[in-house]
């Protein structure tokens, strides 16, 4: 079985080069109308190749294929404004930039690419449904009681990636998903796969899945938000002013914030993991010396 890695989406490879002819098949989650899936066609085109891109959405269970070319066609001129200087005292000219042409044209989907894409479309929907089964399964709070225990803390991380790869029915879907994409010729693009877990202080995260290697499943902490709403990241943020609220959760989610911050090397002013026992604001920005600072106001 081929190593499957997961991207901004998944690329899989049928050999160990790519010619450029080589065809392309592309899922487009968004695509229902004929348009969309043409448009996702064509913006898959490479200059001076010609390619068959299939497109698919295999929730909705349609695939359309196309051959797209693009040749460069000209250039264009972008007037300039006249009221930019060139920096030698006159003004700025006309920019010439690159035109190109794509051409888009309809085929029938042979029969064994149908066959491989509704294999692959039933996988994905299996995989789905042990997605929202493990909304069910609370991360165990000797792992991680908050999603805030995650920021900074690859151990962490890894810890509840792997509570959940041993959800049998999870990793059997995605095996078999894995599998239907090994069937499928030429380049393949899919989404990522999304799995959202909870706390037990009402807080979630969300992992994609980056990779399956030789039947090990490999997550990625993409986000999470904690009961009060805050957007947490995988590392904290110390270049970007911002404010949490913790009126919800108090002092208890408070100190696992508190806990993430310092890990990042954070400092703190006017505060102390206690300080936030009846709610309040804090306030983080960058101060003197490039020294980020958070504030607790009540």
């Amino acid at each position: 079985m081929k190593k499957v890695i997961f991207a901004s989406l998944l690329s899989i490879f049928s050999t160990s080069t790519i010619a450029n002819e080589q065809s392309l098949t592309t899922e487009c989650s968004a695509c229902f109308s004929y348009e969309q899936f043409k448009t996702s066609a064509k913006s898959n085109a490479q200059l001076d190749k010609t390619r068959d891109v299939y497109v698919m959405n295999l929730e909705a269970l349609t695939i359309k294929k196309f051959e797209v070319s693009k040749r460069f066609s000209g250039y264009r001129t972008i007037p300039g404004t006249g009221s930019v200087t060139d920096g030698r005292g006159g003004k700025m000219k006309g920019i010439k930039v690159p035109t190109y042409s794509v051409t888009v044209k309809d085929h029938n989907v042979e029969q064994s690419v149908l066959n491989n894409f509704y294999n692959l479309s039933d996988a994905k929907k299996q995989v789905m449904m042990s997605v929202q089964s493990l909304k069910a399964d609370e991360v165990p709070s000797e792992i991680a009681g908050s999603v805030w225990d995650l920021v900074g803390s690859s151990s962490i991380q890894n810890k509840v990636a792997r509570h959940y790869n041993g959800n049998t029915n999870l990793r059997n879907d995605l095996t078999n998903f894995a599998n239907a994409t090994d069937k499928v010729s030429g380049l393949l693009n899919v989404d990522k796969i999304m799995v959202q877990v909870s706390f037990s202080d009402g807080s979630t995260a969300i992992f994609s899945l980056y990779a399956v290697i030789n039947g090990d499943l490999i997550w990625d902490f993409e986000r999470g938000t904690d009961v009060d709403l805050n957007k947490v990241k995988p590392n904290f943020d110390t270049k970007n002013a911002e404010s949490y609220d913790f009126n919800k959760g108090g002092a208890d989610v408070f100190v696992d914030f508190y806990n993430a911050a310092k890990r990042a090397g954070v400092s703190f002013t006017s505060t102390s993991s206690e300080g936030a026992q009846t709610g309040g604001r804090v306030t983080c920005a960058t101060k003197n010396l490039d020294k980020y600072i958070c504030t607790y106001t009540r």
